[in-house]
């Protein structure tokens, strides 16, 4: 992922297609939403489904914001065609709450 956030842009820019803008914040979002789930997932699956909701969700929630910071951090010092963008971080937290309101609307604890 953090490969995919460092690539120069123009490896990205494809001559057939025409992109809005503002679609580089729904692909923000929508990797932050992805790897939330497979964190969330993967917490489940670890503690044979009797995770602790609150736990899990302070550990993955505030693990994920401090990499959306990082990414942000390494595109503007680490890229040279590639700036930090505060929307950017702001569509990472948009992707990170929708997978937390999921997790929390559809994990049950078995008993």
């Amino acid at each position: 992922m953090l490969v995919l956030l460092l690539l120069p842009s123009k490896n990205f820019e494809v001559k057939s297609v025409t992109f809005y803008e503002g679609f580089d914040k729904m692909v923000h979002c929508g990797i932050f939403f992805v790897l939330c789930i497979i964190l969330y997932w993967e917490s489940i699956l670890k503690s044979k489904r009797s995770v602790n909701k609150w736990t899990s969700i302070l550990k993955i929630v505030s693990s994920t914001v401090i990499f959306a910071f990082a990414t942000e951090a390494a595109q503007q010092y680490l890229s040279p065609t590639r700036t930090a963008d505060i929307w950017d971080i702001v569509a990472d937290i948009i992707g990170i709450g929708m997978a937390t309101f999921a997790f929390v609307f559809f994990y049950k604890r078995e008993k």
